[in-house]
C-alpha cells in the first residue's frame, strides 16, 4: 500500500511493507518539490492493525496541514 500527498511546494509519501521477519514496516518520506530538502522515517510494527492505525493518523495530520492526495490510491 502506497499513498502520496502534495502541497504546492512539498511532497509526502507513505508506504507499508512486510519484512523478512513478518513485521510490518511503515515508511515515510518527505521532500521539497523545488529543492533538495527532505528526509525519511521507518517504523516497525508487529501487527498490521497497529501499522494501519498509524497510517490513518498520519493521513489525517497531512490533510490538516494542507496536503492533498497526489495519486488515486485507496486510503487506509
Amino acid at each position: 500500500m502506497r499513498l502520496e500527498y502534495r502541497t504546492g511546494k512539498r511532497g509526502y509519501t507513505i508506504w507499508l511493507e512486510r519484512d523478512l521477519f513478518g513485521s510490518f514496516v511503515l515508511y515515510r518520506r518527505w521532500y521539497g518539490l523545488h529543492n533538495r530538502r527532505g528526509g525519511m522515517k521507518r517504523q516497525v510494527f508487529e501487527r498490521e492493525q497497529e501499522a494501519l492505525k498509524e497510517m490513518r493518523r498520519i493521513v489525517r495530520v497531512r490533510e490538516r496541514h494542507g496536503y492533498a492526495p497526489a495519486n488515486s490510491a485507496a486510503s487506509p
